[in-house]
């Protein structure tokens, strides 16, 4: 989130002014708002519950040009303010939540976009795991916030040396430029970007190998730079040590599902949990520090689970997403071996639910795809 982004406090109308002249305090209510005035404070003034974000998405056409867009999205979750006979008053109507959303950039794509990540360290790059196999960087200040007729396909660095495609994409939050891929052909990548900034093709600097199946997603460890993990369609489960010089061997492996493992998730808070997410329609909590058997299995969903992700405010929070078209929210605080399902939502979706995210700072708020 830029500069411009960033949230607003301000006094609210029913705070009083205090005159330090003559020790007087006075109220609000004894001044009278002009509209105009007060649309032009509206206009530049955000209140507290007010937040503005960045949604990334990409399409997946096969006959159609496709793109990645990046939408702004501004939240307000509060009642609003009118002027009502020249004075501030509260309407409580309108008190639920109101989103305004709008595309900011687009980007042309060279083939589907299978899934893309925000740079952590820079949030203007952009990383595409792309339906051609290659990995697609992009700088979104080169782009236009529309599509034009004389618009190319104009990556900053192609990234090549994946046998097939693939969908998983990960930066590595603690080191600059580290980004991880996996692919269909039991691989996982690791490139390295700052090091081959003048280099339009890049190759990647490890090949990690020791999936029998596709590998289907990969996550960084929360706490440690060195450490990631991988699922795959042979429903293994692998915890990596990239300070190990052998990269076919995992530091710790387990079994994790009868089924492909679609979807893994390392929690933000605890240095031990983690959560998988099958096609055997489960979601599984594992506790690093002994992987023979899961710490809990969810079994809500009743069809295969496509995305786990845990709350950014909360590391009892987790929620996943399913072929079933639900979201299921779920709620560990009490016991890590007895969860509450918080909500199962319906959001109106006609085929499954591929991915979800959790907002930062707004914690019941998810967008899903």
């Amino acid at each position: 989130m830029d500069e411009n982004d960033q949230e607003v406090i301000e006094i609210g109308p029913d705070s009083s002014v205090h005159n330090s002249s003559d020790d007087q305090t006075v109220s609000s209510d004894e001044f009278k708002i002009d509209e105009e005035d007060y649309l032009t404070w509206r206009k530049n003034a955000r209140l507290f519950d007010e937040r503005t974000y960045r949604l990334l998405i990409g399409t997946i056409l096969e006959n159609e040009e496709n793109a990645i867009y990046i939408l702004k999205i501004k939240l307000r979750d509060y009642p609003e303010y009118v002027i009502n006979e020249d004075e501030l008053q509260l309407q409580t109507e309108n008190e639920e939540m109101y989103a305004e959303m709008h595309s900011q950039v687009t980007i042309l794509h060279k083939s589907q976009v299978n899934r893309i990540r925000y740079c952590p360290h820079k949030q203007f790059i952009i990383a595409s795991q792309a339906s051609d196999g290659n990995i697609y960087l992009f700088d979104y200040r080169n782009h236009p916030s529309k599509r034009g007729p004389f618009d190319k396909f104009e990556p900053l660095v192609t990234m090549e040396g994946q046998k097939q495609e693939g969908i998983g994409l990960a930066w590595n939050p603690h080191e600059a430029g580290i980004l991880l891929s996996s692919s269909r052909d039991c691989c996982i990548y690791e490139w390295n970007v700052i090091s081959n900034t003048d280099h339009q093709t890049l190759n990647p600097t490890r090949i990690f190998s020791s999936h029998s199946a596709g590998v289907e997603d990969i996550d960084w460890h929360a706490f440690t730079s060195a450490v990631f993990c991988s699922v795959g369609c042979d429903g293994n489960l692998f915890i990596w040590d990239n300070r190990n010089s052998e990269n076919s061997r995992p530091a710790l492996s387990v079994c994790a599902h009868k089924q492909d493992v679609n979807c893994v998730s390392f929690n933000p808070f605890s240095e031990y949990l983690l959560a998988t997410g099958s096609s055997d329609k489960t979601v599984a909590i594992w506790d690093l520090r002994n992987l023979n058997e899961s710490l809990n299995t969810l079994l809500d969903h009743t069809g295969e689970v496509n995305e786990v992700r845990w709350a950014p405010q909360s590391e009892f929070i987790i929620a996943s997403c399913s072929e079933d078209c639900t979201v299921n929210v779920y709620d560990m605080s009490f016991r890590i071996v007895v969860t509450e399902i918080l909500y199962s939502l319906y959001p109106g979706m006609l085929t499954n639910l591929g991915l979800l995210r959790l907002f930062p700072m707004t914690q019941y708020c998810i967008c899903g795809k």
